[in-house]
């Protein structure tokens, strides 16, 4: 019942997306000279406090994320009250990499400089000194091995051994930190910032702007976490790049009493992921006067706990291999890249859909209460 929420590509999605917004709030289009894929964003609401539900900085991502926003419209966009409109400003960013989203992949191709360029390690780095980028030497011990030739068994078998040599000393972690070395490298950062990350920049801007007393943030996202195929469960949390006894923590803990919250203990001397909207976003818009939340919520998608994670890098580093010695993605890696962010189990899709109405739900429902 729920799957006309979702849609096959970025074109599809976008159109069901504004039809929905421009029946509930204020629609706006960020477009860009040049750029095939804009962004519409839609304000629900004209208070000082704005909640900011963004989707598809991971492009493939976004497929959950735009019917996630569609649902939003329709089951609670329609029943907030003239009382929660003047006191909030809700904000629903719409498929951030739309690129990403049309071709199936996670990046942005770079059309300029060359790579594919992660844009959520993209944002809040000083790109103008490229001798100053951020280093992530302990990624380079994979690389080679990541962009090596596929190979379904050895090259599983060899990344699972690297996993279990590298998982106490960091080295396993920090392949998905973010790297501004390898231009087709994984989790790449870029040479400068992204169209996308401009766009979505301006558009954080035009919600900040005048009035706005606290943002709370929260990216819609797939890919870490469990679905269990057996059963057709999904398992949901929220990741808050603090620590425990940060107030961001606490704050969502109350907030979202039922959703696991995921801190991080890494973070107590700074930003774990290089190039971090989350960590943009704080930065930029925190003052003593306005308190800024920002949280990224995932679905699951990895069948089996140690193997998901591995799988999802070997079929990164394939892809990129193909696309460095054969000028295209091989079909069978364009499938597995698919189906470990983008599950076509409609039951991923249905439960994925129940995991987000309980974020909604404890979210308005909290608001309510302030």
């Amino acid at each position: 019942m729920r799957h006309n929420y979702y849609s096959e590509n970025w074109y599809q999605a976008t159109d069901k997306f504004y039809k929905n917004a421009s029946r509930v709030g204020d629609l706006k289009w960020c477009v860009a000279n040049g750029h095939e894929f804009d962004i519409p964003y839609v304000f629900i609401g004209d208070g000082p406090h704005k909640i900011v539900i963004n989707s598809g900085i991971h492009g493939i991502e976004g497929y959950f994320g735009s019917a996630a926003q569609n649902m939003f419209m329709d089951k609670f966009a329609r029943n907030l009250t003239p009382d929660f409109r003047e006191k909030y400003t809700i904000v629903l960013i719409h498929v951030i990499n739309g690129w990403g989203m049309q071709n199936r992949m996670r990046e942005v191709i770079d059309t300029k400089r060359g790579g594919l360029v992660d844009l959520n390690r993209n944002f809040g780095v000083d790109f103008s000194r490229p001798d100053s980028l951020p280093q992530n030497p302990q990624y380079d011990l994979a690389h080679d091995l990541l962009l090596s030739a596929p190979d379904a068994v050895n090259k599983k078998n060899a990344i699972k051994s690297y996993r279990a040599a590298h998982l106490r000393d960091g080295a396993w972690d920090a392949i998905s930190f973010g790297q501004y070395k390898h231009p087709y490298g994984l989790f790449y950062g870029g040479a400068a910032p992204m169209m996308e990350n401009k766009m979505t920049m301006h558009i954080y801007d035009n919600i900040m702007r005048d009035d706005a007393r606290s943002l709370t943030s929260v990216g819609l996202h797939t890919g870490l976490g469990r679905f269990d195929r057996k059963n057709g469960c999904v398992t949901s949390e929220l990741l808050v790049s603090h620590p425990a006894n940060h107030k961001n923590v606490q704050y969502f803990n109350k907030m979202l009493p039922s959703i696991p919250i995921i801190s991080d203990e890494r973070a107590k001397s700074g930003p774990v992921l290089l190039g971090d909207l989350v960590d943009c976003l704080e930065v930029r818009y925190t003052t003593p006067e306005i308190p800024v939340y920002t949280a990224d919520f995932e679905i699951g998608t990895g069948e089996y706990p140690i193997m998901s994670p591995i799988y999802k890098r070997m079929d990164m580093g394939d892809a990129r291999y193909d696309l460095l010695h054969n000028g295209k993605i091989n079909p069978q890696t364009w499938a597995n890249l698919t189906e470990s962010w983008y599950p076509s189990d409609t039951r991923w899709r249905d439960a994925a859909l129940e995991r987000a109405f309980i974020l909604f739900s404890e979210m308005i429902s909290n608001l309510k209460q302030r």
